[in-house]
């Protein structure tokens, strides 16, 4: 039973990150031009306490899918579980790139 517990919070835990990590603007004032493209975005000072929330929300999503590797029954599963681990690993420099 507490097998199936650390599975199934392992999962809600990489559904929470990947809304979050979608939800969070890439920055602050991207609105501003959207609306009106001629604009210049202003510095944004929260910028690094941003990028410490990312890594945080990807290191907890990776411990969970270290947790689903350690607890899977199916090869299918830690398969999975190591897919996801990769892109979490690879997420940060492709955000860097601009891709």
């Amino acid at each position: 039973m507490t097998n199936r517990i650390v599975r199934l919070a392992a999962w809600l835990l990489l559904g929470w990150g990947a809304f979050v990590l979608l939800a969070l603007p890439t920055h602050r004032y991207a609105w501003m031009q959207q609306m009106d493209p001629s604009t210049t975005l202003p510095p944004d000072a929260n910028a690094d306490s941003r990028t410490i929330f990312v890594l945080l929300v990807l290191a907890a999503v990776v411990v969970g899918q270290v947790a689903i590797m350690a607890t899977a029954k199916t090869r299918k599963e830690r398969i999975i579980a190591v897919v996801i681990v990769v892109a979490a690993a690879i997420a940060p420099w492709a955000s860097r790139q601009g891709c």
